[in-house]
Formats: C-alpha cells, structure tokens, sequence
C-alpha cells in the first residue's frame, strides 16, 4: 500500500535548499521536543520563514511530521542507494547483508539528526503516528528487500520454492526486531547506537543472518 504523504505546492515550489532547511529544521524540532510540544514557530524560526508560511507549506503539523519521515527516507535512500546495492548479482547476498550493515552504520552516523529521528519514529516515541510512520517505513525497506531476495533466487542463494513476498515479510520481522532489540540495548547502557562500537552487536548481526540463511538459503 503507497502512502502519499505531499506537502502543499507551495512547498515544492521552494528551491531545494530551502526545502532542506524547513526539514531539517522540523526533524530537530521533533527530536528534541516531540510531537506533541513540537512547535511550529520554532520550526519556521530556525529555517528562516515565517510562521504563516508554514501553513502554507503543510495542512497542519501532522502531516508536516510525517512529510519529514518520507523526507528523512528518501535523503538517506538517495545518499546511500550506490553502496546499499549489490553489484555482483552472483555474490551470496547473506555475505553482502553482513558487510553492508557496518557500512550502514558509518552513513547514518553521517547524517547523525536524520538516523536519531529514524530511531525515535521506529521505537515509538511518536506513539499515535508510529503505525502511519512505519508503513513508510515498510515500503522502502519492501522496495530494497524484494530487489534482493530476487538477486539471490537468481544466483541460488535464496530458495526458489517460497514465495518473495513471504520471504520479504519473514525477513522484514526478524531485521526490525533486531533492529529495536539493538537500539533499546545501546539505550539501556545510557549511549546511542550511533556512538556504539559496530563489535559489540557484530555477533548479534552475524547470528540473525545465519538463522536467516537457515530458514530461507538456497539447499
């Protein structure tokens, strides 16, 4: 299902340096002070626009959030694509997702307001907007997956007897809870995942794919 989340035309019409500024002046926003104490003047203030202008750019402050979740995906999408893809279709793509995911890890440290937000959406922070937020999240992550496993059906890395999608949501719900296990781990210790050392969570990494590979890996 797409989710079409769009600011208003007048937002578009903004050269995209300015378009920047407005979002990452709202994703700072909202990091720091939530949804709910998320103040819109404070937003425009910080991106050099006018209060009113900000109603003119979104509906409300709601689709403005979850404008910036779509905003936040794409950069990092668009950014990164070239590394997160794999270029020899004959590579296992087991071994590829072990050594995409420490350079995963470098990139969003790059982009250090992006990933927290990232972070803070997939844990729930934003509680009654997690389940919209998240079906976005589902159709980048659906988009990148399903490219792969068919890249290793091709090559026989992946079996050919189930079908991707099903393989797609299986991965999908292994990866996201590692995901969530890891950042409330980091958390728990009073640090964030984006300042913790990639070998403290390599073997946790390592054995979510090999059970990965033994559930779906080509015999």
């Amino acid at each position: 299902k797409e989710v079409a989340i769009l600011p208003k035309e007048t937002f578009m019409n903004l050269s995209p340096d300015k378009q920047e500024k407005v979002m990452r002046s709202a994703i700072k926003e909202f990091t720091k002070n939530g949804f709910d104490q998320g103040n819109i003047g404070d937003i425009a203030k910080s991106a050099g626009v006018a209060k009113g202008s900000m109603y003119q750019y979104f509906e409300n402050k709601r689709e403005l959030f979850l404008y910036a979740v779509r905003w936040t995906l794409e950069v990092m999408m668009n950014k990164y694509a070239p590394d997160m893809s794999i270029k020899n279709e004959e590579k296992d793509i087991f071994e590829f997702l072990i050594e995409n995911s420490k350079s995963s890890l470098k990139q969003i440290r790059a982009e250090r307001d992006l990933g927290i937000f990232i972070q803070n959406v997939f844990l729930g922070k934003y509680h009654n907007l997690t389940d919209e937020s998240m079906e976005y999240m589902i159709k980048y992550s659906q988009d990148y997956m399903i490219k792969l496993i068919e890249v290793g059906q091709r090559n026989g890395s992946v079996r050919k007897d189930i079908d991707t999608n099903l393989i797609f949501l299986f991965t999908l719900g292994a990866t996201f809870k590692l995901k969530e296990y890891m950042m409330n781990k980091a958390r728990d210790q009073g640090e964030d995942i984006l300042d913790a050392d990639y070998d403290i969570y390599e073997k946790d990494i390592r054995d979510l794919i090999e059970l990965l590979k033994n559930g779906m890996g080509g015999r």
